[in-house]
């Protein structure tokens, strides 16, 4: 009996803390003035940021670059929580591509691109041109 106490409140909180699904579709360009080839192939991933420390953020979708470096990625998310809490988009670049005066990038590098006025799908945000080769 005392359990049952709790499962109707409980309940209750389900019902009234909820997220909102949110679709997102983002292009843009990176470009690698070290090693032009180095832009081809390149991971993009657009994410949800959960700023809550217990959270990971959370990836929306992919795509890879093509050969001149453009991309679209699209996805969807949701956050858990009451009506107004949307998911904060942001680009996350997976690259290789070496730092100035260097001709080889052995590890991995990323960037990150904040998106500070995300639009909904059908709408498309527009991330400016992302050089690779400069550190955050």
């Amino acid at each position: 009996m005392e359990a049952l106490k709790w499962i109707f409140p409980i309940f209750l909180i389900i019902l009234v803390v909820d997220g909102r699904t949110q679709c997102y579709k983002a292009s843009g360009q990176v470009f690698c003035p070290t090693d032009h080839y180095k832009h081809y192939g390149v991971k993009v991933r657009l994410m949800d940021k959960d700023p809550l420390p217990w959270e990971a953020d959370d990836e929306m979708g992919t795509a890879y670059t093509d050969e001149d470096g453009n991309y679209t990625v699209t996805g969807c998310g949701d956050d858990f929580g009451f009506w107004w809490n949307d998911p904060d988009p942001y680009i996350y670049i997976d690259h290789r591509c070496p730092e100035p005066g260097r001709s080889v990038s052995i590890a991995h590098r990323y960037k990150t691109i904040p998106i500070p006025e995300p639009k909904l799908v059908p709408e498309e945000i527009r991330v400016e041109t992302v050089r690779l080769d400069i550190s955050d």
